[in-house]
């Protein structure tokens, strides 16, 4: 009787508890898909998914050492269905990066790149956890927060701009400051709405 080898698969959710400093709910969440940082995380082991098949080859002990065999499709349909279901899921909203300290959109992540001959151009191969910030200078793991995409022109933009010159990213939850800012987008470029800021009386 034959021997076949036989890799057998199971989806196992992860999850995580985390807190998010945000102006609404929507932002929080944002900020949540956006976050890459697994640190902490957990396994759902009661929410697993069914055992399914993904491989199978001839002989004992034989996975990826031989031409595989075409796995029976009844056996492989949770596969199939996992993937059907992935392309409902919905899109998370744009991100932007932000320096944890001025609040600068410039930055820059450490990466590797080799030369294709092929293509005559530098090839990325890898890119690090390490950020740096172009305009403060600040380097670290933890440099960037992530917060939702403003669109060219729109207040949201101007807000980042101005706090780019006051190097204060706290502001961004500043209700205060956001009402500043969306009065007087069109009246002041970024630099003068920070001068402003600045020199406006206290209360």
């Amino acid at each position: 009787m034959p021997n076949f080898t036989i890799e057998s698969t199971y989806r196992l959710p992860v999850f995580r508890h985390r807190s998010y400093e945000a102006p609404t709910l929507e932002a929080a969440c944002q900020l949540a898909m956006a976050d890459d940082d697994w640190h902490g995380q957990k396994h759902d082991h009661e929410s697993a998914g069914s055992t399914y098949l993904t491989g199978a080859w001839p002989g004992i002990d034989t996975a990826y050492a031989v031409a595989a065999l075409p796995v029976p499709p009844c056996f492989a349909q949770e596969s199939a269905s996992s993937d059907a279901s992935s392309n409902d899921r919905p899109v998370p909203a744009p991100m932007m990066p932000r320096c944890r300290h001025c609040g600068s959109g410039r930055i820059s992540r450490d990466a590797n790149a080799c030369w294709d001959e092929d293509a005559q151009a530098w090839v990325l191969l890898a890119t690090y956890d390490s950020q740096t910030c172009e305009r403060c200078g600040a380097d670290s793991n933890h440099l960037v927060e992530w917060v939702p995409l403003a669109a060219p022109g729109s207040t949201g933009a101007f807000i980042w701009d101005v706090i780019e010159e006051l190097q204060a990213p706290k502001l961004a939850n500043d209700t205060e400051f956001q009402f500043f800012c969306r009065d007087n987008r069109n009246n002041l470029t970024a630099e003068q709405a920070a001068a402003s800021w600045r020199n406006r009386a206290p209360g």
